[in-house]
């Protein structure tokens, strides 16, 4: 029996894992499409003066025991990415300066012995949530969860960071059941970590192998359009005219940049389009990379830093356009802590992240410094001294993921929000043109990040198969 011919566009996780799966199967001839010159999305990593730098995500929530690992177990190469545990006791908060292990000091945060007894409370319970009800707390927001319990500025900042650092969304619109899932697999699992090589390490494993069962990687090959003939879909037309007839198309570029650009929306009912305009995307954030002249900070991994009481307030003020003149909002990383191949011997590489808005605006050249000093303040809040071995930064904001992936610079896709969860995600088999199919982070169930996308992938495997 002949092969189908299967044409991917796009090698974020799920592009390249859907690629590698079908390509191991024996029964799909795959070519794997990706309009830059880097393997991975948002997913990809790059050299700079012997540093390997992550163009987006940094941690991973479940490592080789989430959907990531799955995807390299069923093509037979399990260890075709190695990866680094973050060790327990390494990862600390960091409240206005004061260092502590959460929630075992969180009397370091100044709370009364009653609130602390209403704060654990609320944890335990929430992560003790019957599976059997994921569903109907999907329908309550984080910030009516932790009400119920004690209503404190503190106490919503603390949370509300999780809820950012997970999905990327505020509170009053993270729904319960996924945040409790998501946690409780990653209290359960304890494989919170990061890939050796970078990130970028997990979809070039993916195309490595994708290519040794035959597939093949077009790189810095953009798609212009899906050729649609009748409602079917029939193949792809590359920018330089080209084109090549398929049997199955599969979009990791994002539902709505299918629907609007390759698709077009003339193809769709009045009433599918209506559904896809009212997708909402995650909120944006910004990264700057840090590098060392020697390995400054000692014995910690990762550092979640809060410097304020009120996180929504100052949300609201940057919304509003305000530039903090100190990042009080951070996720640090210290990578080469991490992964020591991250950086020259001698060196050492960190990561600075937070969230800056729900979309990308286009930033002067002095805005872009004062961003860039704002985190580097925040980090001297965090490292005392560690500006003065700085050898130089490079800063990401939401424009330039505008400018590398479209859907208005967010960093994980359409937002695990209040009825965009669980079954109101997007579809995976496109519901009105025959043969297409969408395999992203919007179209995965449940995750975090790229394991949402890995998700997407598996599910979409298990269909065609």
């Amino acid at each position: 029996m002949a092969k189908k011919k299967v044409a991917v566009i796009g090698s974020g996780i799920a592009g390249s894992g859907i690629a590698v799966l079908l390509a191991h199967s024996g029964d799909y001839e795959v070519d794997l499409y990706e309009k830059n010159k880097l393997i991975g999305g948002r997913f990809a990593s790059y050299d700079r003066e012997g540093f390997r730098l992550d163009v987006g995500c940094h941690m991973v929530g479940n490592c080789d025991k989430g959907p990531i690992g799955e995807i390299l177990k069923l093509v037979d190469q399990p260890d075709a990415v190695r990866w680094q545990y973050l060790e327990t006791g390494a990862s600390h908060f960091n409240y206005k300066g004061t260092d502590l292990l959460f929630p075992r000091e969180i009397e370091k945060l100044g709370f009364t012995d009653d609130e602390i007894q209403k704060i654990l409370q609320f944890y335990v319970e929430t992560l003790s949530i019957p599976e059997d009800q994921y569903d109907e707390y999907d329908k309550v927001n984080m910030l009516e969860q932790i009400e119920k319990y004690i209503k404190n500025d503190r106490a919503r900042t603390i949370f509300g960071f999780i809820s950012g650092l997970c999905f990327v969304t505020h509170d009053y619109e993270t729904p319960v059941g996924e945040w409790a899932r998501c946690n409780k697999e990653m209290r359960v699992k304890e494989a919170v970590g990061y890939p050796i090589g970078g990130t970028g390490a997990i979809p070039e494993a993916y195309v490595r192998i994708m290519e040794e069962q035959g597939g093949r990687m077009h790189l810095v090959t953009p798609i212009k359009r899906i050729l649609v003939e009748d409602k079917v879909a029939k193949g792809v037309e590359l920018k330089d005219g080209t084109t090549r007839q398929c049997d199955i198309i599969i979009s990791n570029a994002g539902l709505k940049p299918t629907v609007e650009s390759l698709v077009g929306r003339r193809h769709y009912s009045k009433e599918f389009l209506e559904k896809v305009d009212g997708y909402e995307y995650s909120l944006c954030a910004a990264a700057l990379k840090v590098a060392l002249d020697e390995p400054f900070i000692e014995n910690k991994t990762m550092v979640l830093y809060f410097g304020t009481d009120d996180l929504y307030t100052r949300e609201e003020e940057v919304e509003g356009g305000m530039i903090p003149e100190t990042m009080e909002v951070l996720m640090v990383p210290i990578l080469s802590n991490i992964d020591p191949t991250s950086c020259p011997e001698g060196r050492q590489l960190l990561i600075a992240g937070a969230g800056v808005g729900s979309k990308a605006v286009d930033i002067s050249p002095e805005d872009r410094k004062k961003w860039e000093q704002a985190f580097i303040n925040g980090l001297e809040v965090l490292f005392p001294g560690v500006s003065r071995h700085i050898m130089w930064t490079s800063y990401t904001s939401p424009s330039d993921i505008e400018n590398l992936f479209g859907e208005d610079g967010n960093v994980i896709g359409i937002a695990q929000k209040l009825g965009q969860v669980g079954e109101n995600r997007p579809p995976i088999k496109d519901p009105e043109i025959k043969n297409l199919y969408h395999c992203s982070a919007d179209s995965g169930m449940h995750g975090i990040g790229g394991e949402l996308a890995a998700d997407s992938a598996l599910r979409l495997f298990e269909m065609l198969m």
